[in-house]
């Protein structure tokens, strides 16, 4: 019956799309944990540390990317959409520490509403380096992590776009202006 012959080739289809899958989830697992890392060591001035957990983070992001080539869907459901938001979020907040130039979503080759999510995370991160930075008595650095704060939170709060366009994205910025406050 050429039913039988249809159906052993779409299996075979779906087979190399649930392996890819599982292997994007496991990858997802790898850039979740590194940008946890990468921020924690952000934290603890740990600048060896959040460099080979960025890097690893961006290599395990770069394979998931390769994956997608061949199926697309897996950008946008599933793990990697959650993965994209923290690697952006850790690439953002190791930027705005240490002062340099933000990436952008295409360097960072993530979604826009990925990086826009990541970069509200980044900003309240901020505020847990600007209590840092008041405990060490380095006002100066306080008052830089509020302004960098202040600042994105303007820029943010002008996209005004619903949940169905950017996941989350007004909460994370009322929590924001919470903190500001």
């Amino acid at each position: 019956m050429k039913l039988d012959g249809i159906l052993a080739d779409i299996d075979g289809v779906l087979k190399i799309k649930d392996e890819r899958r599982e292997e994007v989830i496991t990858l997802s697992r790898e850039i979740i944990r590194k940008a946890g890392s990468a921020v924690f060591s952000t934290h603890k001035k740990d600048e060896g540390g959040r460099a080979a957990s960025l890097e690893a983070a961006r290599r395990a992001l770069e394979r998931a990317l390769e994956i997608c080539r061949s199926q697309p869907e897996f950008l946008f459901v599933g793990p990697l959409p959650q993965a994209f938001q923290e690697f952006a979020e850790a690439s953002i907040l190791s930027a705005l520490v240490e002062g340099g130039e933000v990436p952008s979503p295409k360097e960072l080759k993530v979604p826009v509403e990925s990086y826009v999510t990541g970069l509200a995370d980044a900003v309240s991160e901020m505020r847990r380096y600007a209590l840092d930075s008041l405990r060490r008595d380095d006002f100066g650095e306080a008052e830089r992590a509020l302004t960098i704060m202040d600042d994105t939170y303007s820029v943010l709060r002008k996209l005004d776009y619903p949940r169905a366009v950017i996941p989350n994205l007004r909460s994370k910025v009322d929590a924001i202006r919470r903190v500001l406050e």
